[in-house]
């Protein structure tokens, strides 16, 4: 099964590859990253301290780990996209989404 897929912005045409499908242990990483900005005082209940910065760190994680190389260079590859139009900002990011939501597989009940 293909895991990567390369997409072309529409403004600068950069030629990006990007992962359709993550691995547990990065959707963790990507899940994780806003735990910086939440606090608690019994490891249960938390208190978001900045929702803008929760959900840019996800953002951030997400293009991070889903991006592996933009105009066949994997260097940066976070501040690359985040240096690019808007629009082909945009592009990216909601092409990693419909491509992991695309392949993602339905859970099923367990048998009993």
């Amino acid at each position: 099964m293909e895991t990567t897929k390369e997409i072309t912005t529409p403004i600068g045409e950069h030629k990006v590859v990007i992962k359709t499908m993550l691995t547990g242990a990065e959707r963790e990483k990507v899940d994780n990253a806003a735990m910086e900005f939440v606090e608690t005082s019994d490891g249960q209940s938390f208190k978001v301290k900045d929702m803008e910065k929760v959900s840019l760190a996800q953002k951030h994680k997400l293009l991070e780990t889903s991006i592996v190389t933009i105009d066949s260079d994997a260097t940066n590859r976070l501040e690359r996209v985040r240096k690019m139009y808007e629009q082909d900002y945009d592009y990216v990011y909601n092409e990693i989404v419909a491509a992991q939501k695309k392949m993602k597989a339905p859970t099923s009940e367990p048998s009993s």
